[in-house]
């Protein structure tokens, strides 16, 4: 009879086992033990947040997107919607189409506005600002600006100064991956999308970077390089064959002959002139975060890596994004862009990680204990047929 019950017992524990294992797998839990065992990687931690947006969380940003006249993010979070299961109504899917005509016209004019000015104002223009420092144009520019500020006693932005002179004094102008690296911090700060750690630290640094006595001597020779507007038949010519997408993945080698013609400028004189205008044995840990920078646009655009300078606090952070953009590639601006910072750290996760992981830890200590249990009965039941034998 006790034999009986005992046999019971084991096969509803058993039972019970596999029930709730079933109803794991079922439930969207699933999802976070996927996350318990990936909790530090960013691609798991971003895949989870992402899974768990309602469509109306997306929807409401792709009408932001919209609103803020940023149709490439809209379209980024659009297929970002899809990938996680949400459907949006046709008429919005309808507003995130343009017409290559419209997509060339909106990138040259905030392109052109952004080399000229060296302001960033919209997505677009921040390939113009990057392209004039790749050729060495904007770093000329912003150093004889902020140089001349800081000369006469006047207010100047030390962090432009010293990375633009960085930018000059270490690359080759249009060589690539450095330049380009030292320019996206300097514009992430010029823009205010600079980390306020990351600013911090990199204004320390900056202090050290200059040699105000070497900058002198550089801005007796340099002036401030001039603009030659073209006609619109030249702009035309030029900006046609351009591929907008490898700009927007940080590639300006294609713009050397545009760029030259509206800022002509000397660059090797200007390097040699402020040549000895910065201390190149400051510039090494500025060099470390800077590439780190370029790796993200490498993998996931010039938008992305803007957006990682304004949450990243330090190397460790960049380094985090920089892995995700090497899983999500061209989405990460818009994953960046719903996420924030949450799209690397776990946050209030980590509370649910240490649950999943104490329930699968619990469930296996149960399966065990039931599996010990049922052999130990099976030898019991064999041990007595054969004394009854």
């Amino acid at each position: 009879m006790f034999r009986i019950i005992r046999i019971g017992r084991q096969a509803v524990g058993g039972a019970m086992l596999i029930a709730t294992l079933v109803a794991f797998f079922s439930s969207n839990q699933s999802a976070a033990l996927k996350l318990a065992f990936n909790f530090w990687d960013p691609f798991a931690i971003s895949q989870y947040r992402l899974s768990r947006l309602s469509a109306s969380d997306y929807q409401a940003s792709i009408e932001q997107a919209l609103k803020e006249g940023d149709v490439s993010e809209a379209q980024d979070l659009l297929n970002l919607a899809h990938d996680n299961g949400h459907e949006m109504p046709a008429d919005l899917v309808e507003r995130t189409r343009e017409s290559p005509f419209e997509f060339g016209l909106r990138n040259t004019k905030d392109f052109l506005d952004g080399a000229i000015t060296g302001q960033v104002t919209t997505p677009a223009s921040i390939g113009g600002v990057l392209a004039a420092d790749y050729y060495g144009v904007g770093d000329v520019r912003d150093a004889v600006i902020q140089g001349n500020h800081m000369i006469r006693g006047e207010d100047y932005d030390k962090l432009t100064l010293g990375l633009s002179l960085s930018g000059l004094a270490m690359v080759v102008p249009g060589s690539g991956a450095a330049d380009l690296g030292f320019s996206f911090v300097k514009n992430a700060n010029k823009a205010g999308k600079l980390s306020k750690a990351l600013r911090e630290r990199i204004g320390a640094i900056s202090i050290k970077l200059v040699d105000v006595e070497g900058l002198k001597r550089g801005l007796s020779r340099i002036s401030l390089p001039s603009f030659k507007a073209p006609s619109v038949a030249a702009v035309r010519a030029a900006f046609s064959g351009i591929d907008w997408r490898r700009v927007a993945k940080g590639d300006f080698s294609g713009l050397r002959t545009p760029m030259s013609e509206m800022m002509p400028m000397d660059i090797e004189a200007a390097k040699s002139a402020f040549k000895g205008a910065v201390r190149k044995e400051a510039v090494d840990e500025v060099r470390a975060l800077a590439s780190g920078v370029t790796g993200i646009a490498e993998s996931g655009g010039v938008k992305a890596a803007f957006l990682a300078t304004e949450y990243a606090d330090d190397a460790e952070d960049l380094s985090r994004f920089r892995s995700l953009s090497a899983r999500m590639g061209e989405k990460t601006a818009a994953v960046l862009k719903k996420l924030g910072k949450g799209a690397i750290k776990l946050g209030e996760l980590a509370y649910l990680v240490i649950s999943v992981l104490i329930a699968v830890i619990g469930w296996f200590a149960g399966a065990v204990w039931f599996v010990f249990s049922l052999i130990r009965s099976l030898r019991r039941l064999i041990r007595h047929r054969g004394a009854l034998a």
